[in-house]
């Protein structure tokens, strides 16, 4: 027996079994849900309002309501206006793509020449493009017009080349266009690009669909083995083909003058995109399924470009650490490097690279989540309505929300602010405990001492109150939130300390610490330094490099030799896996307090 669900303010309606989920039926109906936590009802972020029903009325956790009749669903938690950050570090490359048009005269066939139409055609582009023709493998595609096609342009034709293949032979040369993209856990970031000078044409990003799945890698893997990747991989390839649309229509160019895609993401990312069970990567020893760059056609995985468009999918390093992180080495131009690095991209999971041209090592730490919002009571992504900084004035504390709206709640970049104010003012101490009203001693925490109070039976820091809010609920920092923050910094901070060892090295003797991702081009260094993530001798050392993940992607796809040199970088970065460090868990627990204050 099926019932009708209607969703508003989309107009979207759907019809599903009796026992569906209402997460279930918006994912049906094509909705893109938050549910960062895959359904299980421990996160609240799938929120939705019932306004018509016998059964059910009010706001209700999407996830734990199964339908049993028709009715009428208010989609009230779907945030608006997100901030999802394009662009990263640059650097000057040879634009020398592996995707050519060139024009070729090929040399007529007489008698005596014993070379067929395709040995000729070879010989032709071999003379205008640095490959070896005997490395040209035939296309039966192309060949079984090719007599036509040369006859028809007196031998002087318009061949697209991708790397040692010939994808088609035309009459005219017309422009051809590259999409780079950095497909994020949270976001996925796409650029349109001229393969003849390397200009970019345009942007386009979306929140990455499968975070209906699940906010982080650990949750989507586990719905994929339990359902299936066809769910996820249909979910990405969807997104990245309407972005290619997107960009196209911006630069008013027509979807199949695209002949390549360049992809970049973690290693979670590159296996759902593909269909590959992610099994191996969430069970012991961690290691991927696949690490080398894939080279295929782009219809085989259903990206929608040119009927003979390739796809490349960057090299991963390790169970997590992936094609995106190559990404910023290749932007950072990482093997290159003299003095001592340390580069982090702090996204929904936070990849570390520590080192220089003559050695680097890499890990990854479960940090992301906390600073994503998934595991943050009143968390939520850099939207409309996000609390994004917050500093102490006097006795008053000043906040700037993203478009200068009232508050819903609290992004990353917020977060480690206010956490920072809470131990430095003494709000919070440093065992992570927000301290009772007759232990403040600092001016701040007196003044605001009514901010403290319980809900739901949970000490909390009170930053917007109902009435001041932008959805009459309070907004504030709980104990769990404050312990989160804690779990987060600590597996950073200690992976940090770790890697140092192996170099043998001190943390004083890193020279510049490059942050990557949106979380960290929006952070205060002092904010990050001050609650422990980074070692604070470091906090003049941090240089905020954007989306540098998509650069590298961007410099792969214009550059053979910079792609091969991201296959070279990747298979000599070494892999530090934290699960099974012996001095893993000492540290860690050692890093879970905040620094000292002085107040």
């Amino acid at each position: 027996m099926g019932f009708t669900i209607k969703f508003i303010p989309n107009n979207v309606t759907v019809t599903v079994d009796d026992g569906t989920t209402i997460l279930d039926a918006q994912i049906k109906a094509g909705l893109v849900p938050d549910a960062p936590c895959g359904g299980k009802g421990t996160c609240g972020k799938c929120l939705v309002n019932v306004t018509e029903s016998k059964e059910i009325s009010g706001i209700v956790k999407a996830c734990q309501i199964k339908i049993h009749e028709d009715m009428t669903v208010d989609l009230i938690n779907v945030p608006k206006g997100y901030n999802l950050l394009t662009q990263g570090v640059e650097r000057e490359i040879d634009i020398n793509p592996g995707l050519k048009s060139v024009d070729v005269t090929v040399k007529e066939c007489i008698i005596g020449d014993n070379r067929s139409d395709w040995e000729r055609l070879k010989d032709a582009v071999a003379e205008r493009v640095a490959i070896n023709e005997k490395a040209i493998p035939p296309n039966i595609r192309v060949v079984a017009d090719l007599y036509n096609v040369l006859q028809d342009n007196d031998y002087k034709v318009n061949v697209i080349v991708f790397n040692d293949e010939i994808l088609e032979v035309r009459a005219e040369n017309k422009p051809i266009y590259i999409v780079a993209f950095d497909i994020g856990t949270t976001s996925v970031v796409g650029y349109l690009l001229d393969a003849a000078t390397g200009k970019e044409l345009a942007v386009a990003s979306m929140l990455n669909p499968q975070a209906q799945f699940g906010a982080d890698v650990i949750q989507r893997s586990n719905y994929a083995i339990e359902h299936g990747t066809k769910e996820l991989a249909d979910a990405i390839r969807g997104a990245l083909n309407q972005l290619i649309e997107k960009v196209c229509k911006k630069a008013k160019i027509d979807v199949t003058d695209v002949y390549a895609v360049n992809l970049v993401g973690n290693t979670c990312m590159n296996h759902l995109f593909f269909g590959i069970t992610p099994g191996a990567l969430v069970h012991s020893p961690y290691n991927p399924s696949l690490s080398e760059t894939v080279h295929c056609n782009a219809g085989h995985v259903g990206i929608k470009i040119n009927p003979v468009g390739k796809l490349t999918f960057l090299s991963n390093i390790a169970g997590f650490v992936g094609a995106d992180t190559v990404g910023v080495l290749l932007a950072t131009g990482f093997d290159e490097i003299e003095p001592i690095t340390l580069a982090i991209d702090i996204g929904t999971n936070g990849e570390l690279v520590l080192g220089n041209k003559d050695r680097a090592i890499t890990c990854s730490t479960a940090a992301g989540p906390a600073f994503e919002g998934a595991k943050i009571e009143c968390g939520m992504r850099g939207s409309e309505g996000a609390i994004d900084h917050l500093q102490v004035n006097g006795t008053n504390l000043e906040m700037s929300v993203i478009g200068d709206k009232k508050p819903i709640g609290i992004c990353g970049s917020g977060l480690m602010d206010i956490i920072c104010i809470m131990i430095e003012t003494g709000i919070v101490d440093e065992g992570g405990r927000i301290v009772d009203e007759d232990e403040l001693t600092t001016d701040f925490a007196k003044a605001n001492a009514g901010r403290i109070t319980e809900i739901d039976g949970k000490k909390a820091f009170v930053l917007a109150d109902k009435d001041a809010s932008g959805n009459g609920e309070p907004v504030f920092i709980g104990q769990k939130d404050v312990r989160e923050v804690q779990l987060a910094k600590g597996a950073m901070a200690a992976g940090i300390e770790l890697m140092s060892k192996q170099l043998g090295i001190q943390t004083e003797d890193i020279k510049q610490v490059m942050i990557a991702g949106a979380f960290g081009n929006y952070m205060d260094p002092h904010s990050a330094c001050a609650i422990g993530l980074i070692p604070r001798e470091l906090e003049d050392r941090i240089i905020p490099i954007g989306n540098a993940a998509g650069e590298g992607s961007k410099i792969a796809a214009l550059s053979r030799k910079e792609c091969e040199r991201s296959q070279r970088m990747a298979k000599h970065t070494e892999f530090l896996e934290l699960a099974t460090d012996p001095d893993f868990q000492d540290c860690f627990v050692d890093q879970l307090e905040f620094p000292e204050q002085d107040q």
